[in-house]
């Protein structure tokens, strides 16, 4: 039991350094902040650097709404055209210019109605001599 009693024996407790030993003193204050200078410098670098790109974007962006422009006037004019093309086509394909022409050019109304030859060995009727 003795073990036992040496193992749960109470332990001095650490020394502490008396009053007198350990002094204490006020620690000066010093400048530990650190230089502006090289801050706001940064800041500034990177304000322009920002002001700049938003330039060049806005540039670009103003050179392509001119294109824009300029290619929607050229559409505008080509769809035009074609407008008045194909009206040009719609009126020279009309029955009356169409006899029109026909009468510059010497040709005459027929007088007759068409008549078709049919030969023998044509496709609408059996060769001569054929089987069929």
């Amino acid at each position: 039991m003795s073990a036992e009693r040496a193992a749960y024996a109470p332990v001095a407790a650490p020394r502490r350094p008396s009053p007198r030993s350990a002094s204490l003193r006020a620690v000066p204050l010093r400048g530990s902040r650190a230089p502006r200078a090289p801050f706001v410098v940064l800041v500034l670098l990177v304000l322009g650097i920002g002001l700049i790109g938003l330039l060049i974007l806005n540039t670009a962006l103003q050179q392509g709404s001119f294109e824009l422009g300029e290619l929607q006037s050229t559409t505008d004019e080509l769809r035009d055209r074609q407008t008045d093309l194909a009206d040009r086509v719609a009126a020279r394909s009309a029955p009356d210019a169409l006899a029109e022409e026909a009468g510059r050019l010497g040709m005459v109304p027929a007088e007759e109605a068409p008549r078709f030859l049919e030969l023998p060995g044509s496709a609408g009727t059996p060769a001569a001599g054929g089987d069929g």
